[in-house]
């Protein structure tokens, strides 16, 4: 006893106590005043986290974001257990309030954090469920880096901590101890859109003063410049012009309208696109071929999304779970996990052999227990049609045999005798092939193992043939009488 107390006093003395504490805090950005927002890309830019909204106005952004939306909602979810009255009750929950948890929740992806507001109620059924909950602005509140979350109302300097258990439900994207804010993708995407948008209002004041061609009259005769200008002004509008013999008038038009200038915005414009693609889907199908898209690039494209899916199910999964977790707790049932995903579709080795002795031994097992362990759906499985039973008379109402007799063979070498010499229209297996086969065979499956060894290339029906004579023999004759020691 005294030498452990002298172990901890000893670590105690090493970390000068501090193994249940934090030493390297900044206490006063921690505990009072609103800590600054340090993401770079919005110091630059000049805007606080929320107005990043702007950005889904794009229609590229937009566009993209409501693709990886999509994706997540479209998702199936399973509660474990499935099969209580709480899991069906909570279930009916999940189903109205699922979509919106579950987008609000993803905006922490696109912002850097989001937060839910619960408000429960007790329903008529005798259980508290949700009234309504939804993503409340995100400037009113602040995550500190210890995992408080501070509400602070307006016109109040005040900090309030709220409650994370029942009330609000927090989601972080990539928060660090530095950035409790944690990492906003629309702020990777303010410099795309910036310069896209920017993009779009230079190309618009080219095309106003150079989409148009300009009209050059070359004054040669007795009219003045003036007078040419107002004529050159009514081609505009009319499309006829008269000029003297000696006055010409040309056309020019900006080269880059209809070639360079078009070709390079236009170049600009898409890689522009190509990267927001890239940064909100992880990677587009002709991002790096020019439009020439292969099987191998499509599968290489569909496995980038459904990484992107997976990692916004494992951002979403704890919020979920959170409320989950209060359901539970307000309404005294046991716990609930809740999975997101499809089902993988995972054969459980162990069961499906402990399933297999069962069936052998007797236990009739039932299609709701296969749909359930096995994943399977309704319709997979078909009625079991009863073989008919066939009545082996050979052994009972054996005739006499003076072959059988002269040669000394038991009832159980002459039956296999009697099947074997029945078969010889079909030329496929001597006698003594068929008794070795059934000799070396310790199970049907193992039979029909041998079976194919021994006549590779045989049709399906002389295969049948054989087999069926076979299995009688071995069914009939060999693994009742090796049970007898026969």
């Amino acid at each position: 006893m005294a030498k452990s107390k002298k172990g901890k006093e000893s670590k105690k003395a090493l970390s000068k106590g501090s193994l249940y504490s934090q030493e390297a805090v900044f206490n006063f950005l921690t505990n009072f005043g609103r800590q600054p927002d340090n993401d770079e890309v919005l110091r630059k830019a000049g805007i606080t986290r929320h107005k990043l909204r702007v950005l889904l106005d794009d229609d590229e952004i937009a566009q993209a974001v409501e693709t990886r939306i999509d994706a997540l909602l479209s998702t199936p979810y399973q509660l474990e257990p499935s099969d209580s009255a709480a899991s069906k009750t909570l279930k009916l929950i999940l189903d109205e309030w699922y979509c919106e948890i579950a987008a609000a929740s993803l905006n922490a992806l696109f912002f850097g954090y989001a937060v839910q507001e619960a408000v429960y109620e007790l329903k008529p059924e005798g259980y508290i469920g949700l009234q309504w909950i939804g993503e409340k602005p995100m400037q009113w509140f602040e995550p500190k880096n210890d995992g408080r979350l501070i509400l602070r109302k307006e016109g109040n300097s005040q900090e309030l901590v709220v409650d994370q258990v029942f009330k609000f439900f927090l989601t972080r994207r990539k928060a660090t101890y530095e950035q409790p804010y944690g990492k906003a993708m629309l702020a990777t995407l303010y410099w795309l859109s910036f310069f896209k948008q920017n993009g779009f209002k230079f190309w618009a004041k080219f095309l106003e003063r150079f989409g148009t061609p300009i009209l050059v009259g070359k004054v040669g005769s007795k009219i003045t410049t003036e007078a040419m200008s107002h004529a050159l002004l009514d081609a505009h509008a009319q499309s006829i012009l008269s000029i003297d013999a000696k006055d010409s008038v040309e056309v020019l038009s900006a080269q880059g309208a209809n070639g360079t200038a078009g070709s390079a915005f236009e170049m600009f414009n898409k890689t522009l696109i190509q990267q927001i693609q890239k940064v909100v889907l992880g990677q587009t199908l002709t991002s790096g071929t020019d439009g020439k898209g292969s099987y191998g690039l499509g599968k290489v494209h569909e496995n980038v999304r459904l990484d992107k899916l997976k990692s916004d199910i494992r951002l979403v999964t704890p919020t979920v779970q959170a409320v989950v977790n209060a359901l539970c707790v307000l309404n005294n049932w046991e716990p609930h996990k809740i999975k997101l995903g499809e089902k993988e579709k995972v054969l459980n080795v162990e069961q499906a052999t402990r399933d297999t002795h069962l069936k052998n031994a007797g236990a009739n097992l039932s299609d709701q227990y296969f749909i359930r362990e096995y994943g399977l759906q309704e319709g997979d499985l078909k009625p079991a049609i009863d073989a008919p039973q066939q009545v082996f008379s050979a052994l009972p109402k054996r005739a006499f045999s003076f072959k059988a007799q002269a040669n000394k063979l038991s009832a159980e070498q002459q039956e296999v005798e009697e099947l074997t010499d029945g078969q010889k229209d079909l030329q496929l297996l001597s006698n003594e092939q068929i008794k070795q086969l059934v000799a070396e065979s310790d199970s049907p499956e193992g039979l029909a193992f041998n079976l194919m060894q021994l006549i590779p290339s045989v049709s399906e029906s002389q295969f049948k043939a054989n087999l069926d004579q076979a299995l009688y023999a071995a069914d009939v004759l060999g693994y009742a009488t090796a049970a007898k020691g026969k």
